[in-house]
């Protein structure tokens, strides 16, 4: 009889075979083996699709989802509603986990009851092989949550989280193209305890032509825009299956200052600028609550002239 999965990871996969061979055994090299793979092939056009059916020959635990190109927020909700792990594991196509990453991620689940989300430090690798520094990393929840507020502390190739918790608050929004992770964490955050682990337990392969990277803008406006909803949902405003749209949000006066105080701290990534001078009096005082921001602001100004 075959034996229940405890975690099931969901591996979306769309054109990506130039690292995907190495992502999947670094999966199925895990010291912890009792888990279910399950692989979404999202319309791929490249190789991608030939080497998941030449891993699924030699391994019973792969499990492939083979579709129409629908995008990754999709992707991943028919990952969660396939799955049948009590505990859900994310890694990107491009990426690649420690061998004991999984045995780590659930000792760290057993000591910390409660718990609903744990991710891991990273190692991240640009185009050019060179490492970069994880900069908003926190690990313990009572950071994490006020960081939550405006930027993402969890890399979305390191968490575990717990699929019942994800099916209550509503799993990944579908409304948003990008940053639905960082949408989902912040769902989660206010249901339960979330942290890192401090060790690297993957490595993140940056391509230059990434999603993120060719949409940065789309990017950081569907970033700013689930941010703002978190903070309606910690000041009790709305509820965690609200399906109001999001200019229907900003109705909220907290909500509007929290968009255009982001704009502004935010705006070498948005093509619409913000300017200080752009905030009200109120808006510039409250702003000063984000020194985060402002820290990275006068690094960005000094380093990238």
């Amino acid at each position: 009889m075959k034996q229940k999965p405890l975690i099931s990871v969901i591996l979306p996969v769309y054109n990506s075979d130039s690292f995907l061979e190495e992502s999947i055994k670094s999966i199925l090299n895990q010291t912890m083996i009792n888990f279910e793979l399950i692989i979404i092939n999202d319309g791929s056009t490249d190789k991608s699709l030939e080497i998941c059916e030449n891993f699924k020959k030699i391994d019973y635990r792969i499990s492939i989802l083979s579709n129409k190109h629908k995008g990754l927020t999709k992707s991943l909700n028919e990952g969660i509603n396939f799955a049948s792990g009590k505990y859900i594991a994310r890694q990107d196509a491009d990426d690649l986990s420690d061998n004991k990453r999984f045995e780590k991620q659930i000792k760290w689940f057993e000591k910390n009851p409660g718990s609903v989300l744990c991710g891991t430090n990273t190692i991240i690798k640009d185009q050019n092989n060179k490492k970069k520094i994880n900069k908003v990393i926190c690990f313990e929840h009572s950071k994490i949550i006020k960081r939550l507020e405006y930027t993402n502390c969890f890399a979305h190739s390191s968490v575990m989280f717990l699929k019942d918790i994800a099916i209550k608050v509503d799993k990944y929004d579908e409304n948003l193209l990008h940053s639905q992770d960082y949408d989902l964490w912040c769902k989660m955050s206010l249901v339960g305890k979330i942290g890192n682990l401090r060790e690297k337990l993957i490595i993140v392969n940056e391509r230059a032509d990434s999603i993120s990277k060719k949409n940065s803008d789309r990017q950081f406006i569907d970033f700013i825009n689930s941010s703002l909803k978190y903070r309606l949902l910690k000041k009790g405003l709305i509820g965690l299956k609200d399906k109001r749209n999001f200019q229907e949000l900003l109705n909220y006066p907290i909500a509007k200052n929290h968009k255009i105080i982001l704009q502004y701290l935010y705006n070498d990534k948005l093509k619409e600028k913000k300017k200080f001078s752009d905030l009200n009096l109120k808006q510039k005082i409250y702003s000063f609550r984000y020194y985060y921001l402002y820290i990275r602001k006068i690094l960005n100004f000094l380093f990238n002239k």
